[in-house]
């Protein structure tokens, strides 16, 4: 099963997905955190130990994966719950990490990964960012950055079983039935 859910920022999108994962579960699965965020600066510090924090008493295993995620994809099996937080840092650190910013090579294999891992997986929770409502930008890695994280959304939605849209803190069911709990 792939589980995918977007919203903007801080509107409750990891704590849904996390609190999905832990309902998902039962005895005898394990609960997995793939961590996409770098350490860049001071405010992604404060953000990564605030999802961390979150987590400190729960018996997620975190996997810091930048990039590559065909990597770990080996490791999980259908005891396993996997979420992904989140697709947008994801694909940029795929997108950015040489001077050849190819969506069409870079996109799909993302999109492989993830189906890899919702195929493997006994759940996989993808949490993405909705970045689209300010227009198209000018500049050439913004433009590219958005239009291969629309194509991203389009396609993992395609083969998801359940897309969520996080709003002022409620998910909107945009496909699918929702398995975790009350719509």
């Amino acid at each position: 099963m792939i589980i995918f859910i977007s919203g903007g920022v801080r509107s409750g999108k990891s704590s849904l997905a996390e609190q999905c994962a832990q309902k998902i579960a039962e005895a005898g699965d394990s609960l997995h955190y793939i961590a996409t965020a770098v350490r860049t600066d001071e405010e992604m510090e404060a953000r990564i130990i605030h999802h961390q924090q979150q987590r400190k008493y729960d018996r997620w295993q975190t996997w810091e994966q930048p990039y590559d995620l065909d990597q770990i994809i080996p490791i999980f099996s259908n005891r396993h719950i996997v979420l992904l937080d989140c697709l947008t840092n994801l694909w940029a650190n795929e997108l950015f990490r040489d001077d050849r910013w190819h969506i069409e090579e870079k996109a799909p294999r993302i999109v492989q990964q993830i189906k890899k891992l919702g195929d493997q997986a006994k759940a996989c929770i993808v949490v993405s960012n909705e970045i689209f409502y300010d227009g198209i930008p000018h500049e050439q890695g913004t433009y590219a950055y958005m239009h291969g994280l629309g194509l991203l959304h389009q396609h993992i939605v395609a083969f998801s079983d359940v897309a969520i849209l996080m709003r002022y803190g409620l998910p909107i069911v945009k496909k699918g039935r929702w398995p975790c709990g009350a719509e």
